[in-house]
Order: C-alpha cells, then sequence, then structure tokens
C-alpha cells in the first residue's frame, strides 16, 4: 500500500472519531474551524496549535471543526442561522460576509504590532483576522515528466501552455490533474480571469474589473476577454481532462499528482504542505500562469484582503479571552513556522525569531519552496481580483467559476449561455450580500 493511501485511511478514521465526538462540547472548550480534509500538512499544524494552547492554558482544549473540501460559506451559514457559530473561525474568502453580519469581532492592533503583522487594508476601520502569510498560487508540475516532453522553461503564452500539453501526451504523460466535483473544478477560470481578464498592470487610481462590473460599466457576455477565456476553458476539457473528473475532486488531484499520474496540477501554494508527509520524492516546481492577453506569465498574490482566523460572537466571558489566546498561539513561532510549511506560504509576520519563510528537512519539499520563491522572483505577482476585501468579487466566487466548468464538463458548449451564467450568478451573489 503507499504511503499517501495508508495516511488518508488513518486520516479518514481519525476525522470520523472527531466529527462522532464534536456534539458534546465540554464547557472550557474553544471549537475552532479550519479546512484539513485531505491534507496531512494541514494536520501538523492543526496538531501542534491545539498542543501549544493547551500546554499554555491548562484545563482548556481545542475543538477541531473540519471544514475538509465544502463550501464553508454553507456551513457559517446554518452555523449562524442556528445560534452555533464556532468561537474561531477560518474566515478563507467570508471575512467581510461575517464582519458586514456582526459575526465577528475586531482584534486589538496590539497583537499585530507584537508579531510585525504586514496588514492589509482595514475593514470598516477594523482588522478582524488573525492573517494568513503570503499566499501565492500558480502551476505544480512534474520537472520529469515536463522534460521528458522537451519543455523546461514555463510556457510564456495559453498558446505555449496548450501545445506543451499535447507534448506531454505525446510523450506518454497525463498532461493534467483535474477534478470537477468541487471548488477545485473552478480553479483553471479562476486563473484565466484573475490574469487576463484583471489588468495586471492596472493602476492605482483605475477601477478593477469587479468595479467596473458592478457599476455596469462591463459583463461577461459583453467582454471580448471573457469570451476568449470561456473559449480556452472548453478546448482544455476537450482535450486534457480525462473521463470521469466530475467524480474527482481536489483529494484525488492531490492522490493522481503526487503517485506520478499527471504531470502538471493547477493548485495554490497550499499543495506543497503535503509533500513532506506523504513523502512525495520527485522533483517538483512552481510555474507561472501562461498569459491569454501578451502579458508576461505571472504568479497570482492572493495575500491583499483581510483573510485569516477571527474571533465570533459565540466568544463571550471567559471564552472571548481564550478565542484571543487561540489566535494570539497562532503566532507563536513554532506554530507559524508549522502554518507556514503546511500552507507554502511566504512569512508575513516579520518579528517571529527564526520565521523567515516556509522550511522542510524533506529535500522535495524544500526544492518545491525554493521554485516558489525563485519563480516569484523572476516572474512577479499580480493580485488578480484579490484586490481588496472591498474590491473582490461576490462571496463564494471560485464556487461560481467551478459551476460553470462543471457545465462544459457535462457537455455545454454554448459560450454565451456559459458566459451569461457568470453574470447572471454574479447579479444574484450580489443581491444576496446586499
Amino acid at each position: 500500500m503507499k504511503p499517501f493511501i495508508a495516511f488518508a485511511i488513518a486520516l479518514g478514521t481519525a476525522l470520523l472519531f472527531v466529527a462522532g465526538c464534536a456534539e458534546e462540547q465540554d464547557p472550557q472548550v474553544v471549537r475552532v474551524t479550519r479546512n484539513i480534509g485531505g491534507r496531512p500538512g494541514f494536520q501538523v499544524h492543526w496538531d501542534l496549535w491545539k498542543a501549544t494552547f493547551e500546554r499554555t492554558h491548562p484545563g482548556w482544549a481545542m475543538e477541531l471543526i473540519d471544514l475538509g473540501n465544502k463550501d464553508a460559506g454553507a456551513y457559517y451559514r446554518r452555523a449562524i442561522a442556528t445560534g452555533d457559530l464556532p468561537h474561531v473561525v477560518m474566515t478563507l474568502d467570508y471575512t467581510k460576509l461575517l464582519a458586514n453580519g456582526g459575526h465577528i469581532l475586531p482584534i486589538p492592533a496590539t497583537l499585530y504590532e507584537r508579531v510585525g503583522q504586514n496588514l492589509p487594508p482595514l475593514h470598516n476601520g477594523e482588522y478582524f483576522t488573525a492573517q494568513v502569510g503570503g499566499q501565492i498560487t500558480g502551476m505544480a508540475i512534474n520537472k520529469r515528466m515536463w522534460s521528458e516532453a522537451g519543455i523546461t522553461e514555463p510556457p510564456a503564452t495559453w498558446d505555449d501552455f496548450i501545445a506543451a500539453l499535447h507534448k506531454l501526451k505525446a510523450a506518454g504523460h497525463t498532461p493534467l490533474v483535474y477534478g470537477g466535483r468541487e471548488w477545485s473544478a473552478g480553479v483553471p477560470l479562476s486563473y484565466a480571469i484573475q490574469t487576463n481578464l484583471y489588468d495586471p498592470n492596472r493602476k492605482e487610481n483605475e477601477p478593477s474589473w469587479t468595479v467596473r462590473r458592478d457599476r455596469g460599466e462591463v459583463k461577461f457576455t459583453t467582454d471580448p476577454t471573457a469570451r476568449l477565456i470561456m473559449q480556452r476553458m472548453i478546448e482544455l476539457v476537450d482535450n486534457f481532462v480525462v473521463k470521469g473528473a466530475l467524480s474527482d475532486g481536489y483529494n484525488e488531484e492531490q492522490r493522481d499528482f503526487f503517485n506520478e499520474h499527471a504531470a502538471t496540477w493547477m493548485m495554490g501554494c497550499w499543495m506543497s504542505g503535503d509533500v513532506e508527509p506523504l513523502k512525495v520524492d520527485f522533483e517538483i516546481e512552481y510555474w507561472p500562469i501562461p498569459s491569454m492577453t501578451g502579458h508576461k506569465p505571472l504568479i497570482i498574490n492572493t495575500s491583499h484582503q483581510q483573510r485569516g482566523w477571527a474571533m465570533t460572537t459565540s466568544a463571550t466571558g471567559i471564552y472571548h479571552d481564550k478565542a484571543l489566546a487561540v489566535l494570539e498561539t497562532f503566532y507563536h513561532p513554532a506554530v507559524y513556522q508549522a502554518y507556514l510549511n503546511a500552507e507554502g506560504m511566504l512569512a508575513n509576520a516579520s518579528k517571529l525569531p527564526g520565521v523567515d519563510g516556509p522550511k522542510s528537512d524533506w529535500q522535495a519539499t524544500q526544492n518545491l519552496f525554493d521554485s516558489m520563491r525563485q519563480n516569484v522572483d523572476r516572474w512577479g505577482t499580480t493580485p488578480g481580483y484579490y484586490i481588496s476585501i472591498e474590491d473582490y468579487p461576490p462571496t463564494g466566487y471560485v464556487l461560481i467559476l467551478a459551476r460553470v466548468m462543471q457545465e462544459i464538463l457535462a457537455g455545454n458548449r454554448d459560450v454565451d449561455k456559459l458566459l451569461k451564467m457568470l453574470d447572471d450568478d454574479w447579479d444574484a451573489a450580489r443581491k444576496g450580500q446586499a
């Protein structure tokens, strides 16, 4: 049995045990959400965070509420409706929704000052999250497979990328891992939109595509770049997505890529955190996203808004103090280092001794971390649509993109209808946020 499969079985058993015990809460338990799912690197971070908090706060415990790979927004809406919101929540893309609804609490500025946190813009005059690190998204590639196809440099254009995938196929390799069942289905479309529809050379005083869309100045159905993007997504699915992809999700993508069943994984930096726990030993490089519109290939930097962990209004009295202590423990040097390692993120807190970025004694992981840093420096980054919490598409936008990609997987090739889906879902989501 391969290490990946054995670990997945053990992890699944452990999570079933945790889920079965979740309803009986000890009075001295701080409930915290984390999106572990099948990601063992995230589990390593959680275990250290929990152990450090419990060691420094005797008699208290951190209880995991595992969001897995599901829709966190749906979970939070249900928890709010039933009055069962955990004390500390991983906000993901839902910071604005939670803050505007009065469900999360401001964090004292002294916490950020003590750790040297690099901060994004304020929201409603406050900071709400113990911040994520420097998160990037791009493409993980199996260096051996790409080299065997004769390609040793990142493709500059989308045409070059498609040609490279054809070369990989001709060399006997499955070019791409792709699962259509859940949020990760939207990743290729998200990448294309962020690096092409959103101008990487936009000046700060110019409105973003998000702002122009909300003003009614542009639409997906009438934007020629959006049409080009949709055509290229159809091309990608038709040529390189294997049969049965609608049954696969993030965990299956991870399994296939780490077991060298495919050459390319379009996924964020967090995929690197599982290389060491799963003992993946081939060389992975992290490449920028090729352009459809003539600019150089770029890596997306998603760290320009408030995202991370927040205290909720469930944390009252002594629970407020302990919830704040959970966030303070997040910035403990060993815990924060484990977090960067688990997520493959660059350091965003400058005053933590000995912490300057992700590190690993596992050579394949360290090589991947080095590749990320080198290609960020070489190619540069763009914020895509992660401009600020005030300048962002509708909450849960990647799920909108996933639904469109699922339509393509199901056989829809009508570009106008697919673009109209994007417009209709954008408008509906904005009305739901009002």
